[in-house]
């Protein structure tokens, strides 16, 4: 009778978890790791030093190792391979696996973020406001500017005027598009180009 108790329990772990419980190992409980942020493919996650688990899609999901554990046996998720320029980070990554822990994982990635910016020219009124997304900048003077915040590499980015100086028209140029938006490299963008003109009297 013992036995139907300790087969039964270790069914509804398996439904509970989602987990294929006919898959490797001599265990009954699927390790899985919570992803978070993941936006390409390189993500490789290894537990006790082997059992490859590679992420396969995009942005937040459970994932499980393939090899089956004994309950309460010692789990070590570690980071094989990471995307490159892009940062992840785990989270209760150790421990013995059981009901309350098997789902307990989490690693989140995180691009690497560079600065966005270019120069202004040809700008003598005030008041010149330029924005992306919620991002805003305030500029004086022509020469070199750059928003506060860096971008994530491989987000969109689309410079705008948000208000126009005083007495002046300007227009946006240069960037992925040669119109002040495109995608952020693994670089800084310094190429986005700031033109003002006088308005005719």
């Amino acid at each position: 009778m013992k036995s139907k108790y300790l087969s039964a329990a270790a069914a509804l772990l398996c439904v509970a978890g989602l987990a294929a419980c006919g898959g490797k190992g001599s265990g009954s409980l699927n390790l899985g790791v919570q992803v978070f942020g993941i936006d390409r493919a390189g993500l490789v996650l290894q537990n006790n030093g082997g059992d490859d688990l590679t992420i396969t899609g995009t942005g937040n999901a459970l994932y499980y190792f393939k090899t089956l554990m004994a309950p309460d046996s010692q789990f070590n998720v570690t980071i094989k391979t990471a995307p490159d320029y892009v940062t992840c980070k785990l989270a209760n990554n150790t421990g013995k696996i059981n009901y309350y822990t098997y789902q307990q994982t989490s690693v989140t990635c995180t691009p690497d973020a560079f600065t966005l910016g270019g120069t202004v020219s040809g700008l003598s009124g005030s008041g010149l406001v330029l924005a992306n997304g919620a991002q805003t900048l305030g500029v004086t003077a022509d020469g070199a500017w750059q928003f506060a915040t860096p971008i994530g590499n491989g987000s969109v980015y689309g410079v705008t005027v948000l208000t126009q100086p005083a007495n002046q028209t300007c227009t946006v140029t240069g960037g992925g598009n040669n119109l002040g938006a495109g995608t952020m490299p693994t670089s800084a963008v310094t190429t986005v180009l700031v033109t003002c003109v006088t308005k005719a009297s």
